[in-house]
């Protein structure tokens, strides 16, 4: 399962003086105490874990790269219930990319890859940094 977590850490800015601020992550864990864990040791206990939530995230689609954004994007199944009714089965899933059109380019090449009943519904850029 997939928490997301945002830790409060003081840093450096460009003028040389220290502000806090709030970085979000994502981790694949257990418990919630071993996601908050997770984001203690991304400092070395040097930071506040001040919000830890279950994540939407099914899956993620490629590795980070140094200096692209994640994107988080909502894959959709459309399927028809035994009384003739539509229903929508969504699939969040994050993806790593430079530009919004890498990352429709990297998931049109994942739904290829076996998915070929499911739809792009989305994708937006996140605030995510990294998965812990």
């Amino acid at each position: 399962m997939f928490y997301e977590l945002k830790v409060k850490v003081d840093k450096e800015n460009k003028k040389g003086e220290m502000k806090s601020v709030t970085e979000q992550f994502i981790t694949d864990c257990d418990l919630f105490a071993n996601a908050e864990y997770t984001g203690l040791n991304e400092y070395n206990g040097n930071c506040d874990v001040v919000a830890i939530k279950r994540s939407p995230i099914r899956e993620i689609v490629n590795a980070k790269e140094e200096g692209k954004p994640f994107f988080r994007a909502t894959i959709v199944q459309i399927f028809t219930n035994d009384d003739g009714t539509e229903k929508e089965l969504l699939y969040p899933v994050l993806v790593c990319a430079t530009d919004m059109k890498e990352a429709n380019k990297l998931m049109e090449q994942y739904i290829k890859a076996g998915l070929n009943d499911m739809k792009l519904k989305e994708i937006k850029e996140t605030k995510i940094l990294d998965v812990l």
